[in-house]
This record gives structure tokens, sequence and C-alpha cells, in this order.
């Protein structure tokens, strides 16, 4: 626990009754103000959160006040954290106390995410000195508490309290600003403290703004716990899905093609800068008649964090993304997406980076492979069965080509995953994923099967590999895929989609990701900033929920992974920890 600074004459009985002062603005030449400043640094699945308060949640702060648990540990103990929280006497939104650094929570925002410290969900309760400062001005109230939740930032959730005062026309004007700047910003979330205490029995100080007694605080305490934690512990789902986007070109069937190495960055001597987009010309390398590609897109060694969207040249750069990565890294992923008739593809990149193309396949209107669903199975996990190299994997009968994921585990230094058909006469040089020591990585891979009826799985490091079929191409297979622009289905940190909040412990959300004729889906599934190492599992609703994952991430970071899984228009994903989760579509598959 870090504490900064707690003086105690406002809040000094600890074992006994902690009655708060009345509320006054300080001079604007004051010295910082009473508070208490500290982190609950242990990581939690849900993930990180921050409490900021004036006087009236000091109470609620307190570690130790002989009644019970405080807040942060309330918070911790519902599975929350690191907690970073601040209180203390006359602190503000910000507006009215520029001259007070100190009792500046915008200004406390900026310092602390300077230290790297910053959270998903913001749980606040300021209002009676900005309202006081505000001379009861409604308008003033509202700019006050508009700047704090912009500071905050759209993408962040904020959970703001109702407030008392002696006063009740003071305290209707600042609910009233409060409800009014929510209708504009849709990431404020009201909880009204006022019918809350009259519902739990919880006793106001003759002040009108405090509490009498310590146990009264933790009652208060628990109850902005269970409220945090119902709203956001969960996905909360406000609304429809996604428009699904218009069809490119007509269904098709997969045509595997010798691995090849279309662009490397590298060899021509110019990274690819951030905000720009390269072009690559396969015409030369698919057949003449092709609608889309699968290609491994890989991102090496980028200057800082960023992202690859890969989509036709021709059309508009689309709002979604492909691979994620942070500075320094190698990070691929699988991509199907559609071509315009001038075969080219183009990739984008918001941080400058090396950018390397492989082919893998083609998908043209006749000739080729179908697709056949399966339940996803777990094939192979070397944790169990013993690690090996390469490791054979065993197809079902009849597949001339399959969909699987295969993730490394446990490795002590980085490398890279080559999937191939094991009677290949050399392992290919191309990778279909890389990973760091110590952390779980997913890639998916259109592998052909060898004609033994098996893939292999090479590693350059010692590392566990986990093999899990999603599905299979076939010469009579069922589905043809049916491309689109890539389209952002689902985004829970701005609700696109329908649901809006990090996805729970646990949880399960059904998403629209493609029409309802529809029988697979194909696109990219993204998880952000887990609070813990943890994964996703996407499947098609109809089916029960697999002993298979999608898609890994490292606590805090994230990480992108491709799907190929049946899904009869809706897909249902599930988080082992609190997390964001994106989905882009970039097609479907139909009879």
């Amino acid at each position: 626990m870090r504490v900064v600074k707690a003086v105690a004459a406002v809040c000094a009985s600890a074992l006994g009754t902690i009655i708060g002062p009345a509320i006054t603005l300080p001079p604007v030449s004051a010295a910082a103000p009473i508070f208490i400043d500290y982190v609950k640094s242990a990581p939690g699945p849900r993930g990180a959160i921050t409490v900021l308060g004036d006087s009236v949640m000091l109470g609620s702060v307190l570690e130790t006040n002989g009644y019970g648990p405080s807040l942060p540990q309330m918070l911790v103990d519902r599975g929350w954290g690191p907690v970073d929280a601040k209180a203390g006497v006359g602190f503000q939104a910000g507006l009215n106390v520029r001259s007070n650094p100190g009792a500046d929570m915008s200004r406390w925002v900026r310092d602390e995410r300077a230290l790297g410290r910053d959270s998903p969900i913001y749980v606040v309760s300021i209002g009676p000195n900005d309202v006081l400062g505000c001379s009861s001005s409604q308008a003033c109230s509202e700019r006050d508490i508009a700047g704090l939740v912009d500071t905050i930032g759209s993408d962040h959730e904020v959970w703001w309290s109702l407030i008392t005062m002696p006063d009740q026309h003071d305290a209707d004007v600042w609910n009233a600003a409060l409800a009014a700047v929510a209708t504009t910003h849709p990431n404020l979330h009201l909880w009204d403290w006022p019918a809350a205490r009259i519902q739990n029995g919880v006793p106001l100080a003759g002040d009108g703004y405090h509490l009498p007694t310590g146990a009264a605080y933790v009652q208060r305490s628990r109850l902005i716990a269970d409220d945090v934690t119902s709203r956001f512990g969960v996905s909360q789902h406000v609304g429809p899905g996604a428009t699904t986007p218009n069809p490119v070109g007509v269904p098709s069937e997969y045509q595997p093609l010798a691995l090849n190495r279309v662009f490397d960055s590298r060899t021509t001597g110019s990274r690819v800068q951030a905000g720009s987009s390269i072009e690559v010309d396969l015409s030369t390398s698919v057949p003449v008649t092709a609608t889309a590609v699968s290609v491994n897109v890989t991102a090496v060694e980028a200057a800082n964090a960023g992202f690859l969207t890969a989509y036709p040249c021709g059309g508009a750069l689309p709002v979604t993304s492909n691979v994620n990565y942070d500075a320094g890294q190698t990070r691929p992923n699988h991509v199907v997406v559609a071509l315009y008739t001038d075969h080219k593809l183009c990739v984008y990149a918001s941080a400058t980076v090396d950018v390397v193309v492989d082919l893998q396949g083609a998908f043209v209107p006749s000739g080729a492979l179908r697709l056949n669903t399966l339940a996803a199975t777990r094939l192979v996990d070397t944790r169990t069965a013993g690690r090996a190299d390469p490791v054979v994997v065993a197809m079902p009968p009849g597949a001339a080509a399959a969909v699987v994921n295969v993730t490394a585990v446990g490795a002590v230094a980085p490398g890279f995953l080559v999937v191939y058909p094991c009677d290949a006469s050399a392992i290919p040089s191309t990778s279909n994923l890389n990973f760091v020591a110590g952390t779980a990585v997913a890639g998916l891979a259109y592998a052909p099967v060898g004609s033994a009826g098996t893939v292999c799985v090479h590693s350059n490091v010692p590392v566990d590999v986990i093999v899990d079929l999603q599905a299979t191409f076939s010469s009579g297979g069922a589905l043809r895929f049916q491309p689109t622009t890539p389209t952002r289905m689902l985004d829970t940190r701005i609700g696109v989609g329908g649901w809006r909040g990090e996805v729970g412990v646990n949880q399960t959300i059904e998403a629209v990701v493609a029409p309802p004729e529809a029988s697979a889906v194909t696109g990219n599934l993204t998880m952000v900033q887990p609070g813990l190492d943890g994964f996703l599992t996407a499947y098609g609703c109809s089916q029960p929920v697999p002993s298979t994952s999608s898609v890994n991430a490292a606590r805090q970071l994230i990480a992108a992974n491709s799907l190929t899984t049946g899904a009869a228009g809706s897909l249902c994903i599930r988080a082992s920890v609190g997390a964001h989760v994106i989905f882009d579509t970039t097609g479907w598959w139909v009879p």
C-alpha cells in the first residue's frame, strides 16, 4: 500500500466514530488539503479501478475504521485491482480550484497517468465543494463535471454519486447538472445516493453532508461496491447489434496455395510509416478469379504501440484492426480479406513498423474446397502429452485442409511456430505465430493436410503447444465464403454491437456478426487489457461452451486472433477474466 499523506485531524478516530467537518472551500492560497491517497496494488480478475472523492468519500476510503473493511478493500474482495484511491477535504472536479492544485482531481488524474497509473473505470463522489464554488449555478456546475469526465476520457467509464447538502436547493442544482452532463456523455453513470440512503436506512450527520458513524460509512461503502460491480463487473446490453456489411463479390471456395512471402518491408529498406498504407499487388500470385485471400500479416519490431489493418485497396480504410503490437514486438495474425478485381491488398500501420505478408491461399468461385464446421475440439496439449518437435496432429478423415488454432505456452525464450503438412519436403521459411517468454499466445492457421492426414507444428525453441480444431476443408464440404468489407461489429469499450463495459469473469455475451442466413463467420477477435492473464472463447451460440480458447492476452495488454467458426448470424464470446472485447467481421459462410 502506498500512503502519500493521511492527516488525521478530520478522521482521527480510526477505532471510533467518524465525524466529518462542515464543507468549506479551501482558500486559494491554502496548502494541500487533508487527504488519503494510496494504491492497493494486487491485480484482480476484474481489472484496475480508481476511486476519487471529497470528505464524504474520505470515511469510506479509510483503511481502518473499527467497523469493517474500506471501500478499496471491498472492491478488491469483489475481484477488482489494483485500486487507486484518493479522497480528501475540499476536493473538487477541478475547474474552480486551479490555484489550489492539491484539491484539483482533474490534475490528479493527469499526474497519475504520467506515473503510468490509470484504469478503465473511475468511481467519483465529488460535488458539494464544486456547487458552492459555482455559487449554485447549474451552468458552472456542468462545466465542472464535464471537465473531469473529459479529462478521464470517453473510453473510460465514470460512476458518479448524486449528493446530499444541508440546503436542498444546492443539492438539486448539482444533481441536475450531473443529469444534464450524462445526456451528452454516455460514459457517465449516476448513482442515486439520496434514494439509496433512505432505502437502506443510512443516517446522515447533522451537517447534511457526512455520516455520523464508522458503521454508516461501511454501509455506504458496501452499497457503492455492490453498485459499481453490478454495473461494470459485467458488460451491459445497451442496444441492438451492429448492421451487417454488404457482400463483396460472390460466395467462393478455398484454394490452398504454396506458402509465398509476397511482401517484406525489411527487404525494401523502408519501414511502413505511422499513418500510412502499403499496397501489395497479388495479381500474379492468385487466380484471376480470386475474390479474397488468406494471408499471414506480421508486424516486426514496431517503433511504438499500434495496430495493422488489412483491407482491399480501392476502398476506404475501415475502422478495424488485425494485428496489435507493442514497441519492439514482432506479432503476426492470420487474415482473410476480400479483394477487388485488381487483386491489390492494402495494409495500414498506425505506428511505424516493418510489415511482412505471407500468402497462404485464395478464394475462387468454384473448383476448390468448401468448409465443414465442427464443434471446437482440443486435439493436442503437450502440457499433458509431452513436448515434441514437430508436433504431429491427426486430422479428421477426408480433410484436405483444416482451420486450427495453435497456442504457445511456457516458452523461456522468444520464438515462433510454423504449421504445415507433415509430408512437406521442408519446413516452410514462414511463420504462423510469434511468441515471447512467459506468456500464452494464440494464432489461427488455414493448414493444408498431408497425405497421411496429418498437420505438423514446428517450434524453433522449446515450448508447449496446444492445437484446437475449429473446422475442415474438403472437396465435398458444405459452405462457401462470402467476402465483405472489414467491419467492426462489436466493441464493448464504446457500445458498438449493443454491449458496453468489460465482459466480466466467466460472462458470455452474444453479438450479431453476420446475417441470419450465414452458417459460419470469419473475422478478427481482440481481447483488450484483461485484469489478469486470460483468454476468450468464441463459439456458435447454439453449441455448448467448448473447452478451447480463441485468443489469449497477458494482463493489461491487447491481443488479437483470427477466427473462423460456426455461427448462425450470432457469435457467443466468453471471457475467463474481465476484459473489453472487439470483433471485426471480414466475411461469412453460406451453403
